[in-house]
């Protein structure tokens, strides 16, 4: 992949134009319909169409991860690059261009889909669905570690000097009522339809509140467990506070998305839930790829840049709605209880892991390497050059408070 063909950078900063560009759009048109029509099939109670959805699935998934890595090249800009579109989308030219460039992906991935069945008997295929019902559930513990991390990274960066962190008592009560405001506005908008408690059914209220008590009985648990981590010596106690009550709020409103799709708040076929599950995969495939650009950006990486990026992120679409199609086929239940137990299973990593994470802000030496960049600066103690050899490792966390910020 040396001959490449001379392509702009993208600004990570810029990537809702990526996504946006007509020069992609074919692709994610094709990603949306296909995932759709695949979660059809796989949801009928025929075991091949189970089997093969799932390997389709896959195909196509791995067929966008080699997209992303000959996009950059002469040939992938040949193959997959849609440029009839400066008269924009509403011609002729973009479309026919735009079904040319879809047929590679659809033959390799064919291709793949072939030479699978050819090679392996249905129980053996079988395993693909088992594959992508568990990487569903790594996805999920993997979502609930990635968002503590952010909240480590928040409290790091917000870090300033030692001081007392504001714990037990009265402060515990503030921190949990404080959530219970939070979440109020989407339990009345989600939970009710915004409409009046009062007009609702009586059992409706008794899981509703049931559910701010849970919040109330794990900011106070929480607090307590997380005592020790926060009044430790030489640490930013204010700091850590923070982050402490942002990594409990957004493990709450997961443990909100699992109670609301739960059987006993739910409709399971509701229409609008599943607009939202579509909408919240959107927005997982654009922070995927914002990162990914991010980082390939930084490291000169032309495979995370681009149309590459957008194709990973294809790529991590495919195996994230085969991954729901076929725990939901396996479970023989919904999408609505598949997702309530991603939700479920990324808020409890979260809640679990949450007094180990607090332990890794404010430790001495983050706080001593911090003064030490600093006073490098202002004394021209170290050359440049070895002061951004210890500042790079902070740029990816600083990336990702961006988004927290």
């Amino acid at each position: 992949m040396t001959d490449t063909v001379p392509e702009h950078s993208v600004d990570p900063d810029s990537m809702l134009e990526v996504f946006s560009s007509p020069s992609t759009l074919p692709h994610l048109l094709a990603m949306v319909v296909s995932c759709g029509f695949l979660y059809v099939v796989m949801g009928t109670d025929i075991s091949w169409f189970e089997i093969q959805g799932a390997v389709i699935f896959l195909s196509l998934s791995i067929t966008y991860s080699i997209a992303a890595v000959v996009a950059p090249s002469k040939l992938g800009g040949l193959i997959f690059k849609i440029t009839h579109y400066e008269e924009g989308v509403l011609n002729r030219n973009y479309w026919v261009d735009g079904f040319y460039k879809l047929l590679p992906i659809l033959l390799i991935s064919g291709a793949i889909w072939f030479f699978s069945n050819y090679t392996f008997q249905d129980s053996q295929l079988n395993n693909v669905r088992y594959f992508l019902a568990m990487l569903f559930i790594a996805m999920s513990v993997f979502q609930g570690i990635s968002l503590t991390f952010g909240g480590v990274v928040y409290g790091r960066k917000k870090q300033k000097k030692p001081r007392a962190s504001k714990v037990g008592g009265i402060f515990s009560i503030i921190r949990s009522g404080g959530a219970v405001l939070i979440l109020i506005p989407p339990i009345w908008w989600f939970g009710y339809g915004g409409v009046h408690p009062s007009d609702t059914k009586f059992s409706a209220n008794i899981v509703w509140l049931l559910f701010l008590i849970t919040v109330v009985f794990l900011g106070v648990a929480l607090d307590h467990y997380t005592k020790k981590a926060r009044e430790r010596d030489g640490v930013d106690g204010a700091a850590l506070d923070k982050a402490f009550f942002l990594i409990f709020i957004t493990a709450c409103w997961h443990l909100l998305g699992a109670w609301r799709r739960s059987p006993w708040t739910a409709e399971q076929s509701s229409a609008g839930m599943l607009i939202e599950e579509g909408a919240l995969m959107s927005i997982s495939i654009f922070l995927a790829v914002w990162s990914m650009s991010k980082k390939g950006n930084s490291e000169g990486w032309r495979i995370f840049q681009g149309q590459s990026a957008i194709f990973w992120g294809i790529s991590f679409g495919f195996a994230y709605a085969g991954s729901i199609a076929s725990l939901t086929a396996l479970s023989e239940g919904s999408l609505m209880t598949t997702t309530a137990i991603g939700h479920a299973i990324t808020a409890l990593v979260m809640i679990a892991i949450l007094p180990m994470s607090i332990t890794l802000i404010g430790k001495p030496d983050i706080l001593q390497e911090n003064q030490y960049i600093e006073a490098s600066k202002d004394d021209n103690v170290i050359p440049e050059n070895d002061l951004s050899d210890l500042t790079d490792r902070f740029a990816e966390e600083e990336d990702l408070v961006e988004l927290v910020d």
